[in-house]
């Protein structure tokens, strides 16, 4: 047998001439020459490729397969396998990195994950070197691999399989496979540290890492330490996001773009383009609305408290009380109080105190939150000896991370009973008035509910992930078979024992214990007291109303405050075997049939360890999580050939053919099979046809599965509730007097209204009342979710088709060409849908606009008719597709200049979405053309490698895209109110660039590489939150750069 390292230099030859992503084509026939060159024939070690586990003499691959070169990637300050995959052109659809902060995910905040295909990190397989590696995370029901941890100085390359691969790697390898190869070439000590500053100011990065090796005729041993940290950037520090929120509207004038925050009323400030929502500092009368907190002064008789608008009907009814010019157009439209009468509100809705995005407090919360990253890997191999070539192989690895995030913002509104004695409105004779007397309404005492931001409330977040893996076995000669078929068995047997540990955990204000504090009474001596232990909290004093949030007192503090905490355990057992040979040889060209066989045996459990108040849902505006708690085993056969049909014949250059097929038993579903066919065919040496067609099959993860039953309250819009617009007092005196419906003034469509009838509920009656029972349209719902073991498993349908043309007309350059069109189409697919989803589906279906939509029976309405319950577990909803195309260009030519070679290198890959389709139930939706999913995605290098310098220069292109139903142009739209233009909503995206330059050089046993990310500092798209998923205007996890401007370095050394 050859010496494996002819083999390695083989592949190293093939990826240093290469790019961050190169074709399948193009990998395999530089490889190929390698081994050319070095005049290996037959007695070539045979090597496996991604996709397959046959053992070829050359690296050629029926599937499309992209190649990520990882010491490149370094070069142009890509540091980890997330950002090496997220990037690429196939990442289509929305990727989880860590500027995803304040949201929930389903693996937790930190983790980075990547998605095929638009098809989700779920459908997507991550492996290292070639064998699974068990998901990690937090929050109960982590579902995919966390791709921080694993050191990005250990990376080799990075396979990506992009087609079905469920025959050979087994469920959830649906939309393709990452496969993380670790370096083995190790020799001796190699440190590393890299730096990356966005010019912004935050999110330094900095990576110490260190490895050594060795090798002997005898096996190898490499080890690898790596120690990545990530400061936090917060939104002031951004480059893009440092603005607030806002409105981002094109108006009818082509061209034209609109942005101001019209129409709050006439303010002391200039227009500005923050949204005020959500706005704080005030507290909610019912039957009167808000009013705000203004200390020392109040136009409604309420110490310290101010309104502004009041209805048009009123104007005049007190001094005060007077028209106005809402939105600047010199008109009056509007009524307000104007207490000091300076013709202005006596308050600003922009000002920081009540706009809470605009204060600093706010905007020193994280965009991209720390990360400190510890890995560890070691692999390794021993021959020990004997006739059957037996070696140990093994690997190792173990690696921690540390994501604690700042995001502030969590809303604090308790209801406040009359009886509490700090209520301002209730029955306290010291605190208290009637708050609607001021106005001309008395009511008498009334519960209130203060809208506020508390510092500490729900803002700070700890997490803590580590992960291990552990993999040991054997390969060697099977000499018994060597008189079976042809002969040249070997087997392979190995045991992996993968699992993951993630603690998270944030304080807030616990329930039970703020309604033991809110039911304090007035003693007969003065003192407010709500029990032995219990500290009563005033929530109307000035230390609660502060500018970006206020503060309890310590005692207040110490009493209300408690943590959730949530761990999550997963642990994934694998043990897996398989023979490996010559089947046959086929008669007519003696060409041998190579042959698989194996069995698979798998054990995945999940442990949650939430405390009380997780479980129980125990803190103030926060769900119920307990969790996911279950286990489940497969077994598996797995078998695949290869049938060289034709070989060195005119026209029929290579015609070879092969199967494969896998049978699987799940243990909560009847055993499944799924099948691969591919086939090659090279008419000649320099045009390549290839075709793969097979199935693949995913049962649902342990979080569909087992997640517990987990409750909480969320609001949502009933578009069953007559509307605001629609309403009015039957007595026009009497604001307080039953409400009565005017059909004149509904704006719902006509499928609303037929919907809602035909579920039993009246859309002309629904919500109205008097003041003691009649509801918004916005209503607060308990929303139900968990796993489900009536889910029906995945099924899949994969195929592509490509062509490779190699240039065979001259030795001075080469130059590769392919082309892929794939298709997969996912059947029953398992999804989680959102709360209004649920809603919209039901009321507002244009695909079922008679009320009969499947989602009508998740939603369940009590006795006054407003909904109660939404049900929002998992089921399965129907048909996912993904179509397009795969180009990939490939060029290199060596030039003469001076006493050396000049070497030029362009490799561009790309992406032509062509239809990304969802089938829920009732609603089709293709989403390819629109944001989250654009028609076009590319990925472009060029190198300049001259003596031991290299110049490289990246650019990376994702095409605009618009969303659907983007809506008509509206007069009365926020920017546009009172101008002569009409609006809507930006819900597109343009082209976006983004180009990277990086200048290497290598010297004796060390290196120094330097470079500039995102060179123009281009900023992503602009876009309008109402239409597009975003931050502060900005789509985000699309793959536009958020960081801006951003210079690094690379230095390494040898010993």
């Amino acid at each position: 047998m050859l010496d494996k390292s002819k083999i390695a230099k083989a592949v190293q030859y093939s990826l240093l001439c290469g790019s961050i992503a190169v074709s399948s084509a193009a990998w395999s026939q530089e490889a190929q020459d390698a081994l050319d060159e070095d005049e290996v024939k037959e007695d070539v070690e045979k090597v496996v490729v991604t996709g397959s586990r046959l053992r070829k003499q050359e690296f050629s691959s029926a599937s499309p397969i992209q190649i990520i070169d990882g010491d490149l990637s370094r070069e142009l300050g890509l540091f980890d396998a997330g950002e090496m995959l997220q990037q690429s052109s196939q990442s289509a659809g929305t990727q989880i990195d860590n500027t995803f902060n304040g949201f929930v995910l389903d693996n937790g905040p930190g983790a980075q994950t990547i998605g095929y295909r638009g098809l989700g990190a779920e459908r997507t397989l991550v492996l290292i070197n070639g064998r699974r590696i068990a998901p990690a995370g937090v929050g109960g029901a982590p579902v995919a691999a966390d791709l921080a941890l694993i050191p990005g100085v250990m990376i080799q390359r990075v396979e990506s399989l992009l087609d079905g691969a469920s025959t050979v790697y087994g469920s959830d390898a649906v939309a393709g496979v990452a496969n993380v190869i670790l370096k083995k070439d190790v020799e001796g000590f190699e440190v590393e540290a890299s730096f990356s500053n966005p010019m912004s100011g935050g999110g330094d990065r900095k990576v110490l890492s260190m490895m050594y090796g060795t090798s002997s005729d005898n096996g190898f041993i490499s080890a690898g330490l790596e120690y990545n940290e990530v400061d936090a950037m917060s939104f002031a520090q951004s480059e893009f996001f440092s603005d607030c929120e806002g409105f981002y509207y094109e108006s009818n004038i082509p061209g034209e773009i609109l942005s101001g925050n019209r129409g709050l009323g006439p303010l002391k400030s200039n227009f500005t383009n923050c949204d005020i929502f959500p706005l704080t500092n005030r507290i909610s009368i019912p039957w009167f609305g808000s009013v705000y907190y203004t200390p020392g002064s109040s136009n409604i008789g309420v110490p310290n408290y101010s309104e502004s608008s009041i209805p048009t009907s009123l104007i005049g009814l007190l001094p005060s009380w007077v028209a106005g010019d809402s939105n600047g157009d010199g008109i009056d439209d509007m009524g307000f109080i104007d207490g000091d009468g300076d013709g202005y509100l006596d308050f600003d809705f922009q000002d920081p105190f009540y706009n809470y995005q605009r204060s600093a407090y706010y905007n020193s919360g994280d965009f991209v939150r720390q990360n400190r990253r510890i890995s560890a890997i070691v692999n390794g191999e021993y021959d020990l000896g004997g006739e059957s070539n037996t070696k140990l192989f093994f690997e190792g690895l173990y690696a921690t991370r540390n994501s604690d995030g700042f995001s502030p913002g969590g809303q604090f509104f308790p209801f406040v009973p009359a009886s509490n004695p700090y209520n301002p409105c209730g029955t306290d004779a010291i605190n208290a008035v009637d708050c609607r007397a001021g106005i001309g309404f008395p009511y008498g005492p009334q519960g209130v509910t203060p809208i506020v931001n508390i510092r500490g409330d729900r803002d700070y977040e700890t997490v803590d992930v580590s992960q291990y893996r552990a993999v040991a076995g054997l390969t060697g000669d099977v000499r018994f078979m060597d008189d079976v078929g042809a002969g040249n068995w070997i087997y392979e047997a190995y045991v992996s024992l993968s699992g993951s540990k993630g603690e998270n955990s944030t304080w807030g204000i616990h329930e039970d214990r703020l309604a033991e504090s809110l039911a304090a009474v007035r003693l007969d001596d003065g003192t407010i007291s709500c029990g032995e232990g219990c500290v009563p909290v005033n929530l109307f004093a000035s230390n609660i109303f502060q500018e970006g949030g206020g503060s309890f007192t310590a005692e207040e503090a110490a009493f209300l405050f408690a943590e959730r905490y949530m761990e999550t355990k997963i642990t994934q057992r694998l043990a897996s075997a398989y023979i490996a040979g010559d089947l046959m040889q086929l008669p007519w060209n003696d060409e041998v049939v190579p042959a698989v066989f194996g069995v698979e045996f798998r054990r995945d459990e999940i442990i949650s360890n939430p405390n009380d108040v997780t479980s129980q849902g125990l803190l103030m505006h926060f769900f119920a999580d307990q969790g996911a708690d279950g286990s489940r085993t497969l077994r598996e056969f797995f078998t695949e050939m290869e049938f060289p049909l034709l070989k060195g014949h005119e026209l029929a250059e290579e015609l070879t053919v092969s199967a494969s097929g896998r049978w699987t038993d799940e243990s909560y579903y009847a055993p499944a099979t799924t099948y691969n066919v591919k086939a090659i065919y090279r008419p000649n040496e320099w045009l390549t046809f290839r075709g793969t067609q097979g199935s693949s099959y995913r049962a649902p993860n342990l979080r569909e599965r087992f997640l517990n039953g987990t409750t909480g309250f969320n609001n949502v819009f009933d578009p069953c509730v007559v509307p605001e617009g629609a309403r009015a007092p039957s007595d026009p005196s009497d604001v307080d007097s039953a409400q009565i419906y005017v059909a004149s003034e509904d704006t719902r469509l006509q499928r609303v209204l037929d919907s809602c009838t035909a579920n039993g509920v009246d859309p002309t009656t629904l919500g109205l009342g008097d003041p003691t029972n009649r509801f918004a349209s916005s209503v607060n719902v308990e929303i139900s979710t968990g796993g489900s073991l009536t889910l029906t498993e995945e099924r899949s349908k994969a195929k592509t088709y490509g062509v490779i043309f190699e240039q065979p007309f001259t030795d001075e350059f080469e130059l590769t060409l392919s082309m892929t069109r794939f298709s997969i189409e996912v059947s029953d697919s398992i999804s989680e849908p959102s709360n209004q989803f649920i809603v919209n589906q039901c009321f507002n279906n244009p695909e079922v606009p008679d009320g009969s939509s499947g989602f009508c029976s998740r939603i369940t309405r009590g006795d006054d008719g407003s909904i109660e319950l939404l049900d929002a577990s998992f089921i399965n909803v129907g048909l996912i597709t993904s179509k397009g195309v795969d180009y990939n260009i490939y060029y290199k030519q060596d030039f003469v200049v001076g006493d050396n070679n000049l070497g030029v290198t362009f490799d561009m890959t790309a992406t032509n979405l062509k239809e990304q389709y969802f089938q829920i139930l009732d609603t089709e939706d293709d989403n390819a053309g629109e944001p989250a999913y654009p028609d076009w995605r590319a990925d472009a290098r060029l190198s300049l490698e001259y003596s031991d310098f290299r110049l490289t220069w990246r650019t990376q292109f994702i095409g605009g895209g618009e969303a659907d139903n983007p809506g008509e142009f509206d007069p009365d739209g926020t920017p546009c109110d009172g101008l002569a233009q009409s609006c809507r909503p930006v819900y597109w995206t343009e082209d976006y660039f983004r180009h990277d330059v990086a200048l290497s050089y290598n010297f004796d046993n060390m290196f120094v590489a330097v470079g500039v990310r995102n060179v123009f500092n281009d900023a992503p798209n602009k876009v309008d939150g109402g239409g597009v998923f975003s931050v502060r205007n900005f789509p985000l996890g699309v793959g536009y750069d958020v960081f801006g401007r951003t210079a690094y370095m690379n230095f390494g050394a040898k010993f």
